[in-house]
């Protein structure tokens, strides 16, 4: 029974169906059903609706009654992070390592969260004393290989990835692990092989397609400006107004004030790009909001003259995905404050990715700066030869189009706000024609 409540859940939570998944958790509750699942999933029900506080009570409640559980334990540390706990947001977790230290996946949850906190030392501890019982534990020597490869030390890495691939060979995600620590040592041959074998088993696997980039630029190869075209795989639409608006910026106008609303006042989630803001919990396809609903119908003319616009070569991992038709696969909205960025990531379950600026700080449209610009070809850490290929200057109305395999981060800028509300699309067999 709690399978398939959990399961319903999970259904509600991904079509954005919030306040349903709540009252259907509340239910279990008040009817006895008490367990660590529901508690958890409850709590990031109360998160997903904007509400952190009250998710941190809930997670709170469920770690107290399941101390030894991972996804409690992360999931409180996360809402933490949220509430402005600081270095100190995974105590309580770290602790919980402590006291039940053959729990592999609790151990992993919190050093992946330590990291993503950027408390390296703090996380490499967790995972060294789990491999001082375990020696030969794949999972832990390939978390200890992200830390060091992270962190710099490179040659160390590399051997922790290559011991992993002994206990998992063909692994995708080892073999790309390795890709990326030999391509920081510049060593783009050898990363190419690497590449090689995740894309046997993943041939679309779209960080492989980013990896392959990075190598064949890092060896001086042409085939990088096929893949990637920087010039005309980026494109810049300055988007009509919708019906019904007389300009864009009474309609972005409208927009901010309907997205602003859905922003909670709290930290950057952990395991996103940006930083020094906010980002919205929902997927705002399933909106109810009719100016959000027409946003995002507003869009459609621009994602379908890009798509025409791209040639038709069945060899190119970004072409040879044209179906005739497209949807959109998410839209979130991104709230950054003073000092904000995103740091340089791509997005591995897209097709083409996006930037739509809402509303822009003033200095954002001074001669000369290039402040809050987004930028492409940087990965997110440095890799010999391989740097930044193109800025483009955010303008309110703006919309940037890319492929999601495309490395790409923003400038920060030091005052006001900047609102922006990005989206992936996806092929599709039926969806909007292009």
């Amino acid at each position: 029974m709690i399978q398939e409540i959990v399961a319903r859940v999970q259904e509600l939570f991904s079509v954005s169906r919030i306040e349903d998944a709540r009252a259907l958790l509340e239910a279990e509750l008040a009817r006895g059903a008490g367990s660590a699942p529901i508690f958890t999933l409850l709590g990031y029900a109360h998160l997903y609706l904007a509400d952190p506080k009250t998710a941190q009570k809930v997670l709170e409640e469920a770690v107290a009654k399941f101390p030894d559980d991972a996804s409690a334990q992360e999931g409180l540390a996360r809402v933490r992070w949220i509430n402005g706990a600081g270095a100190g947001f995974a105590d309580q977790m770290i602790a919980a390592v402590a006291q039940y230290p053959g729990s592999d996946q609790l151990r992993l949850k919190c050093a992946d969260l330590l990291r993503l906190a950027g408390q390296y030392d703090n996380a490499e501890r967790v995972i060294r004393e789990g491999l001082s019982a375990q020696q030969d534990n794949a999972s832990l020597r390939t978390w200890l290989g992200i830390l060091l490869d992270e962190t710099g030390r490179l040659s160390e890495a590399e051997l922790e990835f290559q011991a992993a691939l002994k206990s998992f060979p063909g692994h995708p995600t080892l073999h790309l692990n390795l890709a990326h620590t030999l391509l920081r040592q510049g060593k783009a041959d050898a990363a190419l092989e690497e590449i090689a074998a995740a894309r046997r088993s993943e041939p679309g696997n779209q960080l492989a397609i980013t990896y392959t980039a990075m190598a064949l630029k890092q060896k001086g190869d042409d085939r990088f400006n096929w893949l990637c075209d920087y010039q005309n795989h980026v494109q810049v639409f300055d988007v009509a107004p919708p019906p019904g608006f007389q300009s864009m910026s009474k309609f972005n106008s409208e927009l901010a004030g309907r997205l602003r609303t859905l922003h909670a006042k709290a930290e950057h989630p952990l395991e996103q790009s940006l930083r020094g803001g906010s980002q919205t919990n929902q997927n705002l396809i399933f909106t109810k909001d009719p100016v959000v609903k027409l946003y995002l119908t507003n869009l459609r003319d621009s994602i379908g003259k890009y798509i025409v616009s791209l040639p038709n070569d069945p060899r190119h991992p970004l072409t040879a995905r044209k179906t005739g038709a497209f949807s959109i696969a998410g839209c979130w909205s991104v709230l950054l404050r003073p000092d904000g960025f995103h740091v340089n990531h791509t997005h591995p379950l897209g097709w083409i990715s996006s930037a739509y600026y809402v509303s822009l700080p003033d200095q954002m449209s001074s001669p000369g700066g290039q402040e809050g610009w987004i930028k492409f070809g940087e990965p997110r850490w440095p890799v010999p030869g391989v740097g930044i290929e193109r800025v483009i200057e955010p303008k309110e109305g703006r919309l940037v189009l890319f492929p999601s395999y495309m490395w790409h981060g923003t400038i920060p800028f030091s005052k006001g706000e900047r609102l922006t509300a990005p989206f992936d699309v996806v092929p599709s067999q039926g969806g909007v024609r292009n």
